[in-house]
């Protein structure tokens, strides 16, 4: 199997738990010729693994309960995914298509591509 990247990359898919769909913001031009800004959704329900690897910088305050923290997603080489695309991920989703843990994040810098897999690094910035 090693030196297979077919064959690893099946194997590596076969550990994703997670679903997501991928949005990006694309300009459109309606009929009156006014140019706006349009998320779109370019990938949808795609097998993915999500990592929280990265570190967390929530914090709570008086005000409010800030959460900041850093993530990776590990989804498939072929997927063209770009700095500030949305991510909108089922946690556990892919055994279960009723999963309610969803979660939102924003593409931050070029994901690193190999030949069984990419990794995409994602940040959730929210106010909970």
């Amino acid at each position: 199997m090693f030196g297979n990247p077919g064959a690893e990359r099946a194997a590596i898919e076969l550990t994703y738990e997670d679903t997501a769909t991928i949005t990006r913001t694309t300009q459109q031009t309606g009929a009156n010729k006014i140019t706006k800004s349009v998320p779109g959704v370019i990938y949808s329900e795609i097998i993915c693994a999500l990592s929280y690897s990265g570190s967390d910088k929530s914090e709570q305050t008086k005000a409010q309960n800030e959460v900041d923290y850093d993530a990776v997603i590990f989804a498939a080489p072929d997927l063209l995914v770009l700095p500030g695309d949305g991510v909108s991920l089922k946690r556990f989703g892919r055994d279960n298509p009723s999963s309610r843990i969803l979660l939102s994040f924003q593409v931050v810098g070029r994901p690193s591509l190999y030949a069984t897999h990419q990794e995409i690094k994602v940040k959730e910035g929210d106010l909970a």
